[in-house]
């Protein structure tokens, strides 16, 4: 549980279980253990506000204590934000979400990397996704694998910004090594809005370049992965 709080940055209660916990019906454990951890400084304890990923009602979001900090090797004097960071939850719930989908046999998770394990020097190029996956289709050793940057955007940054993202990662497959598969590049949005947007930016660029991309929506998310 440190190692992922610590990997993600941040994880809500919730998905802590999803984690965890998930085939437990009782949450004392969960509770039991957040405490003890808190209680021991490996966590450090801040409330989501209302709106946050998944919506609903608030509840506590989890990030590196004094102890985990020097439990795993953290650089620099301890430092926790006061405030939860959306987009590090919104990052942790399509992990969340993956494996939820995996567990009903649909594909295994092979890697998944947040940023900024994720990020990658393509030649000359800079690419900083949000996070990179792998994910096995059919018996492990025999089926195929898929990989992915995941760009998971909130509906925060202008057109400007997706297009410079686009035109690196475009960039950036013009130095791909030709031995090796490019991943697909997936934006996860929050509403078809933002999809139509993002496409139209997709659309802009070179007419070779928009096969490296793809669109979907939250809720879409796992059951896009199965339509490539």
């Amino acid at each position: 549980m440190i190692l992922d709080v610590a990997r993600f940055r941040q994880l809500s209660a919730e998905q802590i279980a999803e984690m965890h916990f998930w085939n437990l019906q009782s949450a004392t454990p969960l509770d039991r253990t957040l405490k003890r951890l808190t209680t021991s400084r490996h966590l450090a304890r801040l409330e989501r506000p209302r709106g946050g990923v998944g919506g609903g009602s608030a509840q506590f979001v989890y990030q590196l204590g004094r102890a985990g900090w020097k439990l795993t090797n953290k650089q620099g004097d301890y430092w926790a934000p006061r405030a939860a960071n959306l987009h590090a939850l919104a990052v942790a719930d399509c992990f969340v979400r993956l494996n939820q989908t995996a567990r009903t046999g649909a594909f295994e998770v092979l890697d998944f990397q947040p940023e900024p394990a994720a990020h990658v020097k393509v030649g000359t190029i800079q690419l900083t996704p949000d996070a990179v996956m792998r994910l096995g289709f059919g018996q492990r050793g025999s089926g195929d694998e898929l990989a992915y940057w995941l760009e998971v955007d909130r509906g925060t940054e202008h057109a400007d910004t997706i297009q410079d993202k686009c035109v690196r990662y475009w960039r950036a497959y013009q130095q791909w090594n030709p031995a090796e598969v490019y991943p697909l590049v997936l934006f996860v949005v929050p509403d078809a809005q933002r999809a139509q947007m993002i496409e139209q930016v997709i659309k802009g660029g070179p007419e070779e370049a928009r096969q490296l991309f793809k669109v979907c929506t939250f809720d879409e998310f796992t059951t896009s992965l199965m339509e490539v």
